[in-house]
């Protein structure tokens, strides 16, 4: 009947291949996906080793052999998106950064690079930071900008709490690196907020 008629727990299973005496591939598999830290089949990223290794029956193969499937899975989804064409829409930008940073614990805070025509030039990390913060220098960012001749930057960063509502010092931000960057020559086109599966653009909150 195909792989798309498996549920979930049947998909993890086959991955799993085999099970103990208590329990089969797919019984094991709906341990894992009963976990507190998942919510959804996406959410095995966020399982550590040594957690999935508390499971009786998942050893270090098996273990690896899950995270390297969440691995894959990431790169699929985001190897989808084309950079080839403009690369300005908020929803092509939130999709193709979800998976690297709605999991996360801590905030990070990267620079995406476009040409004069919006096409992806590449990105950086500019600030890794704690739960609930993390501080992009100005001038780091535009440094980065002009020596990779970006015309035009977007701004991303997630939330932890999964909430991407923007805070007063996001907003702040925004701002103050819109300034900058009006001065310099180098439009700050958006600010994307990543929370968990969902995302807030800056620029439709009209502060663009």
């Amino acid at each position: 009947m195909g792989a798309d008629s498996l549920t979930d727990s049947e998909l993890l299973g086959i991955i799993i291949r085999t099970g103990t005496v208590e329990n089969n591939s797919v019984q094991l598999a709906e341990k894992i996906l009963s976990l507190k830290s998942v919510k959804n089949i996406g959410d095995i990223a966020n399982i550590s080793i040594s957690d999935l290794k508390k499971i009786k029956g998942i050893g270090d193969v098996k273990a690896i052999q899950i995270k390297c499937i969440a691995e894959l899975s990431r790169r699929i989804a985001k190897s989808s998106i084309s950079l080839k064409e403009d690369f300005s829409s908020p929803e092509l930008i939130a999709n193709y950064y979800m998976e690297d940073l709605r999991h996360l614990k801590t905030e990070h805070f990267i620079m995406a690079m476009l040409n004069n025509k919006c096409c992806f030039i590449g990105d950086v990390i500019l600030s890794k930071g704690t739960v609930n913060s993390s501080i992009a220098s100005t001038r780091e960012t535009f440094i980065e900008a002009l020596k990779n001749e970006a015309v035009n930057i977007v701004l991303i960063h997630n939330h932890p709490s999964g909430d991407p509502t923007p805070s007063k010092d996001d907003v702040n931000t925004t701002i103050k690196m819109k300034r900058a960057g009006d001065i310099i020559g180098i439009a700050v086109i958006d600010h994307i907020i990543i929370g968990d599966n969902k995302y807030i653009s800056l620029k439709q909150q009209g502060f663009f």
